[in-house]
């Protein structure tokens, strides 16, 4: 039997301890309330479609006068009650001004998540729901198939009043984005 990094973690984590793991422990969890959540490594399909999707992102022209377009990188949801952070697989945030700064919630202007069926219930429940809480602006949740190719992409946007997502659009085809990043994306482009 191989030991994992995780095998030996807690099952409830602060901030402080989640930043002394070593590296390959704590690439592979999230913390959510408090509770340390074990995250599979995805697929290269997956992994692929996040990348391709960052970058299509980055060549398009933009309304806000510095961008930062990521993969796979923490954003802090909440420190208090419970130390919350979530890694989206596509996060576009306001430029940092501390070099190898993370973002936190109120940097980001557009979490992605790719949503095969396995993991549809958790990025359309319950990701949903805390991205909406710390007031991220627009949520896309591309949809894949079993073929790990894209049905569509859905495209939520903040009710700030009730901090609730609305879905805004259904993307088939192509994604065309009017926030933040504009332009339009061929699907085709994502899973070539």
């Amino acid at each position: 039997m191989t030991i994992q990094p995780t095998d030996s973690l807690p099952h409830l984590m602060t901030e402080e301890q989640y930043l002394r793991l070593p590296e390959a422990a704590a690439r592979e969890i999230e913390v959510v309330h408090g509770h340390v959540i074990v995250s599979e490594s995805p697929t290269p399909e997956h992994n692929r479609i996040a990348r391709r999707l960052a970058d299509a992102m980055e060549r398009l022209p933009s309304t806000e006068p510095c961008l930062r377009i990521d993969t796979d990188i923490d954003v802090v949801l909440w420190r208090v009650l419970k130390f919350t952070f979530r890694r989206p697989d596509v996060v576009v945030y306001r430029c940092l001004d501390k070099p190898g700064a993370k973002p936190e919630a109120t940097d980001a202007l557009i979490v992605v998540e790719v949503s095969s069926p396995s993991t549809a219930a958790e990025d359309l429940l319950d990701k949903k729901a805390q991205y909406a809480r710390v007031g991220i602006p627009l949520y896309l949740v591309v949809m894949l198939d079993s073929k790990f190719g894209i049905d569509e992409v859905l495209e939520f946007r903040l009710d700030a009043h009730a901090r609730e997502y609305r879905l805004h659009q259904i993307h088939r085809g192509t994604v065309a984005l009017s926030h933040v990043v504009v332009g339009e994306i061929p699907m085709a482009e994502l899973t070539r």
